[in-house]
């Protein structure tokens, strides 16, 4: 079974149980495992591949939690280390339409190190996820590390950016420069159409994709919510539609789409436009079944699920 590494953030979601959209508004919290490679490797899990998720959480009865739900999810957590900081909090207030408003405090998810990267010479995928690895500490330099290392063992490198304008509102050139360099190296990236505009400088979606896949990557998917997704291969553009259905908590959705599309291409020898779109329309179906209900893991469907579910 090919493996699958996951570096970046577990934290926990402290999901609003109130009907306010605001989280100046919310009085109850319902607490949730997140972090979106953790999310990843959720999906991963759930569609048969073996991942490990790679970062730090506390000491604290938090972290003890975030890894009882890894295991309890098949997560690999041979790589998860234990901080003296307390875990990374994200506090989430959902809208009517289960969109997000978020609130981060972040703390043992940065303070990680690693010094032997020869550990990971029986990997076949490295994903990069993570929504805090580009704010410097400990957890940059290894998210940097691991990835020059996955370019120079020529391993199968993918890249979801996971904008977050509470972390990085007042520095997104510094986040639009660091996500280039990631794209111009991965064979696959996705990213929704926020991100996509962002990063290209560009408002029209095709202009945008066609920017971003001139930076180096091999496949390019943007996620369009309810309309669906554009994919890119080689000079050529593609819509693959979506059923729209009722959302209820979107956190987690992006995480499963991309976790369950890598966990479909991995084993596959060769891919081409006409199985990338097919391996995207399941993924679509696993993104909108995750927004069915609140919380990441737990919504996150297996492979047969959403083979029999005839509703979207």
């Amino acid at each position: 079974m090919k493996k699958v590494l996951c570096p970046g953030e577990a934290l926990i979601d402290l999901v609003s149980d109130d009907s306010h959209a605001n989280l100046s508004k919310t009085e109850k919290f319902i607490k949730k495992a997140g972090g979106a490679p953790a999310n990843s490797a959720c999906a991963m899990s759930k569609f048969g591949v073996k991942s490990y998720f790679l970062g730090a959480v506390g000491s604290d009865p938090f972290g003890h939690y975030l890894i009882q739900e890894m295991k309890k999810y098949n997560i690999e957590t041979d790589y998860v280390y234990k901080s003296n900081k307390p875990t990374t909090l994200a506090f989430v207030a959902l809208s009517s339409d289960g969109e997000r408003d978020f609130e981060f405090v972040r703390g043992s998810d940065q303070d990680i190190e690693i010094e032997d990267y020869n550990q990971f010479a029986d990997f076949s995928c490295f994903h990069f996820a993570s929504a805090t690895a580009f704010l410097g500490g400990k957890l940059e330099v290894v998210y940097n590390q691991l990835l020059e290392y996955a370019v120079d063992n020529q391993k199968y490198i993918t890249f979801d950016a996971n904008y977050r304008d509470a972390l990085f509102g007042d520095k997104k050139e510094m986040f639009i420069e660091k996500c280039q360099k990631f794209i111009s190296k991965s064979n696959l990236v996705k990213l929704s159409e926020e991100e996509a505009r962002l990063i290209s400088g560009k408002n029209d979606l095709s202009e945008a994709g066609l920017f971003i896949k001139s930076l180096g990557c091999e496949h390019l998917v943007i996620t369009l919510g309810k309309k669906g997704t554009l994919y890119f291969y080689q000079d050529k553009e593609y819509s693959i539609l979506t059923q729209e259905v009722k959302m209820v908590d979107a956190t987690g959705a992006g995480d499963a789409y991309i976790g369950s599309l890598i966990a479909q291409i991995i084993n596959e020898e060769k891919i081409d436009h006409h199985k990338m779109m097919n391996f995207i329309k399941i993924s679509s179906k696993v993104g909108a079944i995750t927004t069915q209900k609140k919380g990441a893991l737990s919504s996150i469907p297996k492979m047969e699920e959403v083979l029999n579910n005839n509703q979207i």
